[in-house]
């Protein structure tokens, strides 16, 4: 495997986490939600936050009330309420993205330009790393319309010089049809899935295969690999890929084929696997993309839990578009201490083997995503 000798990624600086303050909360010119937060908090941060430990201290979200009130309003207000006043008026896309709506009604966040080209280039990075070939077409199974994902694979096989062919999901329909015990509807929609890949499967020529990791999991009973022959690469994301999973599509079903790990969400930004090693157990590990996104693994106190153990996950998301400052993800995770042949290049915590709680509790299916 290939490590580019110079990343896109570095450790976050004191002085990123000082420029972004200076952006997001300019009295004048900075984000509405957060000057507002800022004055009914007493926080100040603009003149008290020198670097990343005053930004843990006072600008991360506190407790459950602080992150409702935040959720809340990712909801029901306005989406300009939470960019900068002066990224609003340099003008330029803003990708107003929803979340999946699987914890409540979808919350709303934006992908902002420069975001979007450090997205697309970090992601070259990884695949590039990971082997996946380019000038190839892609096939994207999962959620289009307004998330993130969608529009991100397409722009991934775009620039990689393929065309990118997609099956739509609606998570949200699937929720419906887990909570209501409506297995029926969901075998049928679960059907309905297969018959689409397979008919471009049939007739088109694809190299890259991006599907969720619930449908990886159901692909060889489903579809079997014949179908999918001149697959390259195989990219997943959504809900985690078991370690055995991992193996079998690595050895039995597409053996010398890359299988590379996506993480994140429509208003957290992504992560990618690190690159796959035996010490790894097939076990997917995830490099946090700072000085972008950092992703903690901490206890309910909010510390960091040891190397090795697992805890809640808190995102960062320290871009000119948004701010996210210690969201608590619904999600847990192992926090990994750097390791192999990429530890050196990405030497910030990592995280492994995410999963979200509430799909294997209670009556909901895990869906297809």
């Amino acid at each position: 495997m290939r490590c580019p000798s110079e990343s896109r990624l570095r450790p976050i600086t004191d002085e990123d986490v000082r420029r972004l303050v200076r952006l997001h909360f300019d009295p004048r010119h900075g984000t509405p939600y957060w000057l507002e937060r800022d004055r009914r908090q007493g926080t100040e941060a603009l003149g008290k936050v020198q670097g990343l430990a005053d930004a843990v201290a006072l600008i991360g979200l506190r407790d459950g009330s602080d992150q409702m009130h935040f959720e809340e309003a990712a909801r029901r207000t306005p989406l300009e309420n939470f960019v900068p006043r002066s990224v609003l008026a340099e003008g330029g896309p803003l990708w107003a993205a929803q979340t999946g709506g699987t914890t409540g009604p979808a919350k709303h966040g934006t992908w902002g330009s420069r975001y979007w080209e450090d997205i697309l280039a970090f992601s070259d990075e990884f695949l590039d790393m990971h082997g996946v070939p380019r000038g190839k077409n892609w096939l994207f199974v999962g959620p289009m319309g307004p998330h993130t994902t969608g529009r991100l694979v397409v722009a991934f096989a775009e620039r990689r010089g393929g065309m990118c062919f997609s099956i739509d999901l609606d998570p949200r329909i699937v929720k419906i049809f887990g909570e209501e015990g409506m297995t029926a509807a969901y075998d049928r929609y679960v059907d309905h899935i297969w018959a689409q890949i397979a008919e471009v499967a049939r007739s088109q020529d694809i190299g890259v295969l991006f599907c969720t990791s619930r449908l990886l999991e159901m692909l060889p009973e489903r579809l079997g690999t014949e179908a999918l022959a001149g697959v390259e690469a195989i990219v997943h994301a959504g809900t985690t890929l078991e370690p055995e999973t991992h193996r079998q599509l690595r050895e039995d079903f597409f053996p010398g084929v890359p299988v590379v790990g996506m993480y994140g969400t429509s208003t957290t930004g992504i992560s990618w696997q690190k690159p796959f090693e035996a010490e790894d157990e097939h076990r997917v590990v995830y490099v946090p993309c700072q000085p972008h996104v950092a992703l903690d693994v901490v206890d309910e106190q909010g510390d960091d839990v040891p190397f090795g153990e697992e805890g809640r996950v808190r995102v960062w998301r320290l871009t000119d578009d948004a701010l996210l400052p210690g969201f608590w993800e619904r999600d847990r995770a192992r926090r990994v201490r750097p390791y192999g042949v990429a530890a050196e290049l990405y030497p910030w915590p990592w995280v492994g083997d995410p999963y979200s709680p509430e799909f294997t509790e209670g009556r909901r299916v895990e869906g297809v995503y």
